[in-house]
């Protein structure tokens, strides 16, 4: 009988512990726009050339992501893109953040993340980059390769993440 009502009281405690709402103040950072998308060859207002997507393949140090500028020389926030397996693994420093590549089967340099997730511990020095960061991501629709500086751009060409190798 002990055994039943602490099963019954251990079911109805993990049943208690449902997700927050998705648009909560607290958990805004963590909510990924999983939709793919495809676009057209034209990024930033500059016609890309053929680059090859393998050319992306690999670590990338962040320089900024939306409006929020990483410190020169700063080594803890950057993303991993691995065009093989179609994986995109990223930090600002603090949490990490992880997802899938889906390119439709395009090969111009249309690009999207799905099933995006990231852990949730609290950082208040990286709050704002790890916010812009996110935001970059849920938002790239394409990505060009100029002087050796990758930039994703978003569904109006516009540049919200810079990186380099």
């Amino acid at each position: 009988m002990k055994k039943n009502l602490f099963f019954l009281m251990l079911v109805g405690a993990m049943s208690s512990c449902g997700n927050a709402p998705q648009n909560s103040e607290n958990n805004d950072m963590y909510a990924f726009d999983s939709t793919a998308v495809t676009i057209s060859d034209e990024v930033a207002g500059v016609e890309t050339r053929s680059v090859p997507f393998e050319a992306i393949n690999g670590k990338w140090m962040i320089k900024s992501a939306k409006s929020e500028a990483v410190a020169e020389g700063d080594t803890s926030a950057y993303i991993i893109i691995n065009v093989a397996e179609k994986t995109i693994n990223a930090t600002a420093g603090c949490n990490s953040i992880f997802g899938a590549i889906n390119r439709n089967g395009r090969t111009d340099n249309s690009l999207a993340f799905e099933n995006m997730g990231a852990t949730r511990m609290m950082c208040q020095d990286k709050d704002a980059i790890e916010r812009a960061l996110i935001d970059a991501l849920n938002t790239t629709r394409s990505f060009s390769l100029t002087n050796g500086e990758l930039s994703f751009c978003n569904e109006n060409n516009e540049v919200v993440l810079k990186a380099a190798k």
